[in-house]
């Protein structure tokens, strides 16, 4: 009785397998290893992945940006492509809008910062940011922009 249990299981898990094997949509994207990516504000050398971002348009009060950090440093330059889907402004009827962006990584580098600010004409609400590494998706995440005030940061000064 044991034995037959142990087979069904293996029959199982190799049916499971295989169904897995024929319905790639079912798995999550695969990242490459080795690599992480941050959203968020830049501040002391780091980045704070907040959930909501005030929108200050003066980059010295706020800088926010993609980090990109690699264990190994790429030994050839890699493609980073990164869009932002945020509110529409009122002149295009309120749809969405997205910016986009891609640039390369440096040889030897073990981090790739991508600075962003917010436009005039950027609204509150909920935004998103994906960024890919050769087509890989690394990061996908929303998160909200809130009204900043100027006592949201201390300034710098």
């Amino acid at each position: 009785m044991n034995a037959r249990r142990v087979a069904l299981a293996a029959l199982s898990l190799a049916a499971l397998g295989a169904f897995a094997a024929a319905h790639p949509g079912c798995a999550k994207p695969a990242r490459p290893p080795g690599v992480r990516a941050r959203f968020g504000v830049f501040f002391g050398g780091d980045v704070q992945e907040r959930e909501e971002l005030p929108l200050i348009l003066d980059r010295s009060r706020q800088t926010h940006g993609i980090r990109i950090d690699f264990d190994q440093p790429p030994t050839t330059p890699l493609r980073v492509a990164w869009e932002i889907e945020k509110p529409g402004t009122s002149r295009d009827g309120g749809g969405g809008l997205v910016d986009y962006g891609e640039v390369r990584t440096r040889e030897g580098a073990t981090t790739l910062d991508i600075p962003l600010s917010f436009r005039a004409g950027d609204k509150p609400g909920a935004w998103k940011v994906r960024v890919r590494l050769e087509d890989k998706l690394l990061l996908e995440r929303g998160f909200q922009v809130v009204a900043g005030t100027s006592e949201t940061l201390p300034a710098v000064e």
